[in-house]
């Protein structure tokens, strides 16, 4: 497969540039009750852009900051994200026990692998995408047994809801076969599922309305 790596890098990257952009335009529509999703999704894409120019100029292993930005950051703030969308209360507790969760997995990461700050570990990854998966269900369990269903082509967080499970969930597979699968298809596949994320993204915030709530 004749798939050129770099140039999918930087597509996604402008796209995702695209997406916070129109998350700024659309600021004021978009909801308090969105905000952790927006610092969320900026601080990992953003972290994702200073990574790639900086081994582009430096060479050196980026790891750390994809540990740091991604692993530990990035999925704290899309789970509290979750949290703040809860407004039953046996949801919102699990959800907090989903939150404590994460943070006991980081412990139990630093005990059994050594400098995890210094290479990217993908138990810590695929640990951290359970809890998430587990949060998209608790949130759209409310959502489906809630009016919001009525309307659910304007409600914002059931189209970020699916923007995760796509890139996220989808991305499982083929993380898992990492080392049997040829590096244009493993980044062709990641190319296609944040085009598709990223594209629902979009939609959501085009249709998204001033006036619902979490």
């Amino acid at each position: 497969m004749n798939w050129n790596i770099e140039i999918g890098k930087q597509i996604t990257m402008v796209i995702s540039v695209v997406v916070m952009i129109l998350m700024a335009i659309k600021i004021r529509k978009i909801g308090k009750e969105n905000l952790f999703f927006i610092i969320g999704y900026s601080f990992v894409n953003l972290n994702d852009i200073f990574c790639y120019f900086y081994f582009q100029s430096t060479g050196r292993s980026t790891d750390p900051f994809f540990v740091i930005g991604l692993l530990m950051i990035g999925f704290f703030l899309y789970l509290l994200y979750f949290f703040r969308l809860m407004y039953l209360p046996l949801l919102k507790k699990m959800q907090f026990i989903i939150l404590i969760l994460f943070v006991i997995n980081i412990g139990v990461m630093f005990y059994l692998e050594d400098d995890l700050l210094h290479y990217f570990s993908f138990n810590m990854l695929y640990v951290d995408i359970l809890l998430l998966l587990f949060s998209i269900i608790l949130f759209l369990y409310q959502t489906f047994n809630s009016d919001k269903i009525l309307d659910l082509n304007n409600y914002l967080p059931f189209w970020i809801s699916v923007a995760l499970l796509i890139l996220f969930i989808g991305s499982i597979p083929v993380l898992y076969f990492r080392n049997t699968v040829s590096q244009n298809i493993y980044f062709f596949i990641l190319f296609m599922l944040n085009l598709m994320s990223n594209g629902v993204l979009i939609f959501g915030l085009v249709r998204n309305k001033q006036d619902n709530r979490g």
